[in-house]
């Protein structure tokens, strides 16, 4: 009897130390431990461009050359990519002097075509023939050859707010152009594609 009265206070004493420690436990909670930081991975920055007219069939703003680039492009002596004006200068005596065949110190309409041809790049490019030869003159000479020349750097030169700073860079030679929009009547492999898938459909429909 001892015995068992010994084990039954020894199990009462356990549950009573077991729920006393529970107690302290949920009174007294771990404190959180900080998560570790993760090394952050290493970025780099992307360089992008920031295109400002919208690409595509219609309505797209494209840069084609201005009258006489060619020509200008060919006085940059010194591979700046910027004609100045003693560039300018010595670009029109030294494109004169090519032009003149004969060395006659005239151009006849013959020997300014042929130059037309080599340094603007077709007969129809601008300044045309008659721009160097109004009213119907029969030859060209060195001071109406300058004169054309330089007022056509004079324009090449201007910016948008009409000022003139002497030089040409190669940016000045290209123009903004806008493309007329396409009709889509007048695309001729549109008609054929509608035209074929209508045919495509009624055979389809005479089948059943």
């Amino acid at each position: 009897m001892r015995i068992g009265k010994f084990i039954i206070l020894m199990l009462a004493g356990s549950l009573v130390s077991v729920s006393t420690f529970g107690q302290i436990i949920s009174q007294n909670p771990s404190p959180e431990l900080p998560s570790p930081e993760l090394p952050k991975p290493e970025t780099q920055s992307v360089e992008t461009i920031d295109r400002k007219e919208r690409i595509g069939r219609s309505g797209t703003v494209i840069q084609i050359p201005r009258a006489g680039t060619l020509l200008f492009a060919s006085f940059d002596t010194n591979g700046d990519y910027i004609i100045n004006k003693a560039e300018v200068a010595s670009g029109i005596k030294r494109a004169f002097r090519n032009a003149d065949r004969d060395s006659s110190k005239k151009l006849s309409l013959v020997e300014l075509e042929g130059w037309r041809v080599a340094a603007l790049g077709s007969e129809h490019a601008a300044p045309s023939n008659f721009a160097f030869a109004p009213n119907f003159a029969r030859t060209v000479s060195l001071e109406t050859f300058t004169s054309v020349l330089t007022k056509l750097a004079d324009k090449l030169d201007t910016d948008d707010q009409s000022v003139m700073d002497g030089k040409i860079a190669f940016s000045d030679l290209l123009k903004d152009y806008r493309p007329p929009r396409q009709r889509q009547n007048d695309n001729c492999i549109d008609a054929i594609r509608k035209e074929r898938k209508r045919a495509e459909q009624q055979c389809r429909n005479t089948r059943r």
